[in-house]
């Protein structure tokens, strides 16, 4: 509980740091979260609390300095870079908060090409980092939809993957050490070592604790020789998602990496691609393998003979071509904010996704149970797909995709957790079900935590009172408040 008032606290920030490094505008803390609650905030209903000011910090001596003052007097912080957020991750779940933000430490430190690394503080925009690398031949190999704003911190913090995970890997494969402040002030680093067999992995504390143990304020991530000139492409029509699944399944078994491995169905492909035209049933599975040359070829020559024998109609690369282009279209726009908005005035529905994963078995099942039974579930459900976007050894992922009519935007939050609740719901019965495959809990999938985590789910009770024994960082994600 904080100790002081919320004017005490916007005096003693600006009192220790400049006066411009606090913001207390109305509209920027109406906008503190990004574009988590849109649709409501276009229709003017801004239900979540506002924080009592946005903390704009330039180093991790001001990171610790502002976590100490907080963590003394009871001040919840919500830590902030890039704000690409989902799940309501960075939504306040108390005024009694401050957002401490940290896109102004926006160093690339070193770019170490003999060993292969960068070093980077948490604000570096990634896209930034990647544009330096690609010009110099490398890249971090790390592509989310949330590229053209995300940020270094928040993808390690939200254990972040990429659209050419099969070939790279997560943030969790890229990232070598880090440099974190405790809610104390203390710094921490994790120190940059190509292996180790010291114990636990303390790289994984950081990684996907959204906020709610520490601040990342600098991190280390591998690079990778880029070979962009020979990219081996390949796009199939297959009878349906059951056949692409299979399919995926004997390509991973078999041994072979591509970079990219998509599968859609129907309803998810028409509406966000439409570049090729599918029957009812059918899925359009699709693959991009690089490295060297030699190692890109023999992985596309293998994939097109596991497509043909799986009865998939081979119908050239146009179609990825297409996605490629066009990936990060709904993202870019999502962030144009004035014009989501008004689309949302205009015409009220809002598209929303929900990713998850399973094993290679429960996969086929969950995706079946999932689209026969949330339609009757959810009223207004005007559209209801998905597609595999990431492949594993051990199973895939699915990002279920929905578009939901909301005619009283008073509703919205209901209505939206309520499609979260029925898809996590169908997802957790399965026993390899996971509810979440890359966008963290945050606050609207926090509620499913225990069934997550099962009888560890303690062990996460355990860590956030050993690391954040005061609760003041970022309430209400990793652990049900």
């Amino acid at each position: 509980m904080m100790n002081v008032s919320k004017e005490q606290v916007k005096q003693d920030l600006a009192a220790m740091f400049s006066a411009d490094q606090v913001v207390t505008q109305e509209e920027a803390l109406r906008e503190y979260d990004s574009e988590n609650r849109n649709f409501a905030k276009a229709n003017g209903i801004y239900a979540a609390p506002l924080p009592i000011c946005i903390l704009n910090v330039t180093n991790k001596d001001e990171v610790a300095k502002a976590l100490q003052y907080c963590n003394t007097n009871g001040v919840a912080v919500i830590p902030r870079t890039g704000a690409s957020s989902y799940e309501g991750l960075l939504t306040a779940i108390s005024e009694d908060t401050i957002v401490l933000d940290a896109s102004a430490m926006n160093k690339i430190i070193k770019i170490d090409y003999e060993n292969m690394s960068a070093t980077c503080e948490c604000g570096v925009p990634l896209d930034t980092l990647e544009q330096l690398l690609q010009a110099k031949g490398f890249t971090t190999g790390h592509s989310p939809q949330s590229l053209p704003v995300a940020q270094m911190g928040g993808l390690v913090a939200t254990r972040s993957i990429g659209q050419f995970s099969t070939y790279y890997g997560g943030i969790e494969d890229m990232l070598c050490g880090l440099e974190a402040v405790m809610p104390d002030g203390r710094l921490v680093r994790i120190r940059n070592v190509p292996r180790r067999s010291a114990g636990p992995d303390l790289r994984h504390l950081f990684m996907g604790s959204e906020g709610a143990l520490g601040f990342i304020t600098e991190v280390t991530v591998k690079i990778f020789t880029y070979y962009p000139n020979d990219f081996w492409k390949g796009g199939y029509i297959v009878p349906s998602m059951e056949a692409g699944i299979s399919t995926i399944q004997r390509i991973m078994a078999a041994g072979y990496r591509p970079s990219v491995v998509r599968l859609y169905d129907k309803p998810d492909f028409d509406y966000n691609f439409g570049s090729v035209t599918l029957k009812d049933g059918q899925a359009y599975m699709f693959f991009v393998a690089e490295g060297p040359p030699a190692i890109a070829k023999a992985t596309g020559d293998a994939i097109h003979a596991f497509a043909l024998e799986a009865k998939g109609e081979y119908i050239g690369t146009e179609g990825v071509e297409h996605w490629l282009l066009h990936r990060n279209d709904h993202c870019t726009k999502r962030f144009k904010i004035p014009a989501t908005r008004q689309q949302y005035r205009e015409v009220p529905i809002f598209y929303a996704t929900n990713e998850i994963s399973a094993s290679y078995t429960d996969i086929r099942e969950i995706y079946k149970n999932v689209m026969a039974n949330v339609p009757g579930k959810i009223d207004n459900l005007v559209l209801l797909g998905g597609h595999v976007s990431h492949a594993y050894q051990t199973g895939v992922n699915i990002y279920f995709v929905y578009r939901l009519k909301v005619e009283d935007a008073t509703t919205y939050f209901a209505a939206h957790q309520a499609i979260i609740d029925a898809i996590c719901e169908e997802v957790l019965k399965a026993e390899t079900g996971g509810c979440v495959h890359h966008h963290g809990m945050g606050k609207q999938r926090v509620k499913f935590a225990p069934q997550e985590h099962g009888s560890s789910y303690f062990l996460m009770k355990e860590l956030k009172k050993m690391m954040d024994p005061n609760g003041i960082m970022n309430p209400g994600v990793l652990i049900t408040q």
